[in-house]
Parts: structure tokens; C-alpha cells; sequence
């Protein structure tokens, strides 16, 4: 069956259905689902491609080969772009990221409590290193960093974000280079690390709808923390 953006939403939605019991046992109730389930699907529909607006030139900005064709349309890429970015491959990469970092946390909390209390972040520059940013000393950065890096599957799983990203933006932009959603934001693989912060979205992914999905991972705060960091840090270059 092929995934498209309407078999996506419509989904969640009964999947969010149908694992629901009242707030006060931990579940979202149906009239606060539904709530959600709406602002959610507005969201998507503002995010429609029109074909007055969208003008084939045959050529892509992407570096790396994506796949992208004359052949395909525009919804086709709309579909393209929710299984890269807003339910697809980034989610799931950042699922099979989540047990690293729950252990990661959990060494930290035994060899420096203190510190794993503190406001920091984590993001991957173009060298494929991960960096460590926030309100930490210089020592505590360098710490972080280290032990962060020595762990070879977490740093071979964080650097495919950048390139899922980068890929779901150019299907956002089409033929003609303007995207109207998560292509609108300029993101590169050189300045990946000062617009996105891994840690938050990973912090984002066990909110309060986390617990109505399979995964445990929540999908919908996953969206509104990438969507707000990109609004509140990227340069918006691409839009109309």
C-alpha cells in the first residue's frame, strides 16, 4: 500500500483513538485528541502545493542525489517530504537514537549528577563530530563531548539526521527551489549544528502524547519542537 500525507495523518489519528483513556490515567482524552488531531492536520493542510505555485526548472539545489524527477508531482512530493520529515525516516532515526541516549543520561546522572542537571544541548558539525552547547563551562563541553563521541553507534546514528533533513526540505521545494513549510529554512550540513539541537528534539520525542503511540515516541511534540527551532534559528531563504 503506498504511504501518502492524508494515510499518515489519518493513522495517527486512529492510533492516538484508539490507545485513549482519561487524562487523569496518563492517556489523552477524546475531546483533547481531537484538538490536537485538528491543529495538526490545519498545520498540514497550509502546507498544500499549489501548481500555480510551483514551476518545474529541472534542477535541484541538493548536492546529493535524491531521486527527484520530472515524472513526479507536486503531491507526490508532499507525500515524499511527511515520510522524510514529519512521520518518516527522521522520527524513526531519532527512535533508534532514544535507548543510546537514555543510557548515556543515566552514566551521567551516576558520574556527575550536577552536571546532568544542567541546560546543555548537543548537535553534529560538518566533520561528522558532536558538539556540545548551552549554559556549561568550557570543561563540562569538552566532557560531554568526549563521552558522547567514544560512543561509535550514537555518533553513526546522529549523522544521518542532517542528510534525512536536507533531503525532506528539497522535496518541500519542488521543482522551482521555494518551499512553503520545512523547506522555507535554510539548512546545510555546515550549519546543521547551530540551527538544530538533537538533545531537544530527543527531549520533545516523551511528551504528554507519548505514551498514545506504539514507540512510546511523541510525534506530534517532535514536530512542534523541530518546527520551532528552525523558526526561531534558521534563516528562512527558501519561501515564496
Amino acid at each position: 500500500m503506498k504511504i501518502t500525507h492524508d494515510i499518515l495523518t489519518n493513522t495517527a489519528s486512529a492510533q492516538l483513538k484508539n490507545r485513549t483513556i482519561a487524562i487523569n490515567e496518563g492517556k489523552l482524552s477524546d475531546n483533547t485528541l481531537n484538538e490536537k488531531i485538528n491543529k495538526q492536520q490545519k498545520k498540514f493542510a497550509n502546507d498544500i502545493y499549489h501548481k500555480d505555485e510551483h514551476i518545474p526548472k529541472n534542477q535541484s539545489t541538493y548536492e546529493r542525489p535524491l531521486g527527484i524527477t520530472a515524472h513526479k508531482s507536486e503531491s507526490e512530493l508532499l507525500d515524499k517530504m511527511t515520510n522524510t520529515i514529519s512521520f518518516g525516516e527522521l522520527p524513526k532515526k531519532l527512535s533508534q537514537l532514544r535507548p543510546k541516549y537514555e543510557s548515556f543520561l543515566k552514566e551521567l546522572e551516576i558520574l556527575s549528577p550536577s552536571l546532568a542537571q544542567k541546560d546543555w544541548g548537543f548537535s553534529i558539525n560538518s566533520d561528522d563530530k558532536l558538539v556540545v552547547s548551552g549554559d556549561i563551562t568550557d570543561e563540562e563541553k569538552s566532557y560531554l563531548e568526549d563521552k558522547l563521541n567514544a560512543d561509535k553507534d550514537v555518533v553513526s546514528l546522529v549523522k544521518e539526521l542532517p542528510d534525512i533533513l536536507i533531503k525532506g526540505q528539497e522535496y518541500d521545494r519542488g521543482y522551482d527551489g521555494k518551499g512553503k513549510y520545512w523547506g522555507k529554512y535554510d539548512v546545510t550540513q555546515e550549519n546543521f549544528k547551530d540551527n538544530i539541537d538533537i538533545k531537544a528534539l530527543l527531549d520533545s520525542s516523551y511528551g504528554p502524547n507519548a505514551k498514545a503511540f506504539d514507540n512510546g515516541f511523541d510525534i506530534f511534540s517532535y514536530q512542534e519542537n523541530l518546527r520551532s527551532q528552525l523558526a526561531s534559528k534558521a534563516e528562512v531563504k527558501y519561501a515564496y
